[in-house]
């Protein structure tokens, strides 16, 4: 729908959506754009309830108006998955061509957190408490929670505990091969 015919009943529309949009009262703002589109209440009293309710009456007038222009601006206030990620592309374009490769890295991050590819270890880490662990299958689930895994079934969970067990042998393989040099020097 075009701006409406009458300018007075254009602005304000286009100010109901301003001060619907910085957060103002309905009443207080209806009557303030009432005023401020230049029509005049007939009272001079602080709550100008003739404005109010002139505002009103105009309002349902105007109200599709008004409506449209909301849904422009929210149109163009709306940030999306898409708009965020060209933006960290050119961001990380820009950083890469000037070798600075931490803000790159930093693009595409944030690109990957947008994107729900990434998972944040830190949140897992804090929520998983393994001293609650009273059997190695326990342990098993709650290494696979660790890495985002959230409902591991049994052979996820058998195929943890063999991947644990032979990290643990690694470790003492390490330990072993740190204890002989120690011990012959």
């Amino acid at each position: 729908m075009p701006a409406l015919k009458n300018p007075r009943h254009e602005r304000y529309a286009q100010l109901i959506v301003e001060g619907l949009a910085n957060g103002e009262s309905k009443p207080y703002s209806q009557s303030r754009a009432y005023i401020a589109a230049g029509y005049t209440a007939r009272d001079t009293d602080r709550n100008h309830r003739s404005a109010q309710a002139a505002s009103s009456r105009l309002l349902s007038r105007v109200i599709q108006r008004v409506r449209e222009l909301q849904a422009e601006a929210a149109e163009l206030a709306k940030e999306t998955a898409e708009k965020c990620v060209q933006e960290l592309n050119q961001l990380r374009r820009d950083a890469h061509s000037n070798k600075a490769y931490g803000a790159a890295v930093a693009a595409v991050m944030g690109k990957a957190k947008i994107l729900n590819l990434s998972v944040d270890q830190h949140q897992f880490r804090s929520e998983i408490d393994f001293s609650q662990a009273s059997s190695m299958e326990d342990i098993g689930r709650k290494l696979l929670q660790s890495v985002g895994f959230k409902e591991p079934d049994d052979v996820s969970i058998k195929e943890a505990m063999a991947a644990n067990d032979e990290f643990i042998k690694e470790l003492e393989r390490i330990r072993n091969a740190a204890q002989g040099l120690t011990l012959e020097q």
